[in-house]
This record gives C-alpha cells, sequence and structure tokens, in this order.
C-alpha cells in the first residue's frame, strides 16, 4: 500500500530555489540507510544525497515513499521524475538517464558465522544446507542469480516482498541468511535485534557496482544537467563519503571508495 509521505527540504539553500526549474517527484523505497522511515519521517544516505541535490542545483524535489515494485511501475510510466538509489539496468536505460554517485556491494548474511566459510555463492550452495530470503524488484549480477536459481531449485530459497519481511522471517527461524548490502543488514540486524548474530562476506558472483539515480528522459536536458553537475560536486568534495561514514562507518565507506572517485566520475555526463 502506498505510504502518503512527502518530505520537502526546508532547510536554508546553498542555491535559490529556481521558479525556472520545476519541482520534480522522486521515489524512494525501502533500502536499509540508503532509505527507510524513521516515524513518519523518510531517512537515510540516499535523502541527505537529493536533499543536497536541492541544496546546490536550485531545482526543488519532492520525495514520496513507495513499496520497491510500485515505485520502479510509476519511474517506467512517466509518473515520477526521478528515483532514488538504483542499480543501472538496460531496462531503466529505456526510461531514464542514470546518473551514478556511489558503490555497492552485495554479501552473503547468514546466522552464526558461517558467512565466512564461503567466498562465492557456488561454494555456498555446494557446502551448506542454509536457506535464503531475499526480495523480488532487485538487479542481481548473472553469475549471482545463476546460483540464486540453483537454491530455489533446492528448495533452499524464497522470494518475499521486502527486506522487512526477510529480516522477520530470519528472526523466527524459517530462513537463515540473505543476500544484500551493507546499507540494507546492517540496519535491518539493528531493527530485529540480530547485530550479534549475524555475519556477513562478499562473494565473487557479486562485485563492487556503481548506484545512482535514474532521471526521466522527459525531463529538458539543462535540468538533467543541473542534477548531474550538483552531483558530481557532491562526489568530488567528499560530501558522499561523508554521507556513508555516517551510516555505515569509516571502515566499510573506505573500502568501497578505496580507489578514489575516478570512476564514477567518467561515467556522469561532463559538466558544463
Amino acid at each position: 500500500m502506498l505510504i502518503a509521505l512527502w518530505l520537502s527540504f526546508t532547510a536554508a539553500q546553498a542555491v535559490p530555489l529556481d521558479p525556472a526549474c520545476p519541482p520534480a517527484r522522486v521515489g524512494v523505497s525501502d533500502l536499509g540507510y540508503s532509505s527507510y522511515l524513521d516515524g513518519t519521517v523518510i531517512r537515510g544516505s540516499n535523502i541527505d544525497v537529493l536533499a543536497e541535490i536541492q541544496l546546490r542545483s536550485g531545482c526543488q524535489l519532492n520525495v514520496r515513499w513507495y513499496p520497491r515494485s510500485r515505485q520502479q511501475a510509476l519511474f517506467l510510466s512517466n509518473e515520477l521524475e526521478m528515483t532514488g538509489a538504483s542499480l543501472r539496468t538496460a531496462e531503466r536505460d529505456r526510461y531514464g538517464t542514470w546518473l551514478p554517485y556511489t558503490w555497492t556491494r552485495f554479501e552473503l548474511v547468514l546466522l552464526g558465522t558461517d558467512a565466512g566459510k564461503f567466498r562465492s555463492l557456488a561454494d555456498f550452495v555446494e557446502h551448506s544446507t542454509a536457506r535464503l530470503n531475499i526480495t523480488r524488484g532487485i538487479f542481481y549480477t548473472a553469475d549471482a542469480q545463476r546460483q540464486l536459481d540453483r537454491l530455489q531449485q533446492q528448495g533452499r530459497l524464497e522470494y518475499v516482498s521486502d527486506f522487512g519481511v526477510v529480516f522477520r522471517k530470519i528472526k523466527a527461524g524459517r530462513a537463515e541468511g540473505t543476500l544484500a548490502p551493507a546499507t540494507i543488514h546492517l540496519l535491518n540486524q539493528r531493527l530485529f535485534g540480530l547485530t550479534a548474530k549475524m555475519s556477513a562476506t562478499p562473494v565473487s558472483e557479486s562485485p563492487r557496482m556503481m548506484v545512482g539515480l535514474y532521471v526521466s528522459k522527459k525531463v529538458p536536458q539543462p535540468i538533467l544537467q543541473r542534477y548531474a553537475d550538483a552531483l558530481r560536486s557532491i562526489v568530488v568534495d567528499g560530501t558522499m563519503q561523508t554521507f556513508y561514514e555516517r551510516y555505515l562507518g569509516a571502515d566499510i565507506s573506505h573500502r568501497l571508495f578505496a580507489d578514489g572517485t575516478r570512476e564514477l566520475l567518467n561515467a556522469l555526463p561532463p559538466p558544463r
């Protein structure tokens, strides 16, 4: 069900709001520390990025919370001008322009210390009996999806609606783990009292990937450029890394940005 919750950024503007830049509707969904509901307020690193884009571009962004599948459907039907944090896919590229600003990596998250025994999903499939729950509407690499399909064939994988359901079922003993990035599993471990009961490790089938915003192709090019230039400045001056440290801690942030920001900046439209 749609949660009718709007978030308007009211902080003092670094760049005054420009009436020539029409307000944009931005859809976000449950993605752990990237975007989450804290009572009736939407918080997270992605929300901080969106607020900073508004501050630096002078373009008003109105953020609304949706279930993830609903958010994607609205974007693909041209009812949103922008989405929150997204991996790049060919389908989304048909409807929008992708503006990357950070990195993510899916990790194998298991009860106990078992996650550290496996360096690949293939190894996990072959040498474990643990069950995973994962969410619908999440993009996985082809290598990862092949192993997930093997798990499903063995009756050890279930797709559910969101990560809240995933961790609720883990806590209830109906699954032993999931595949999720740190932004998602760290928050949910905290919310469900599992922080000291689970371990996480990277797997070879899920390398580090860029994450970005999608801007609808119906948005005029000059406005898109303003968003891109604001996002570029957030990456260049280290603000993005600061946001990640706030939610994930310095160690995880430093690992994600270990080789700098050149690749992210090269993937953005050239500045103007």
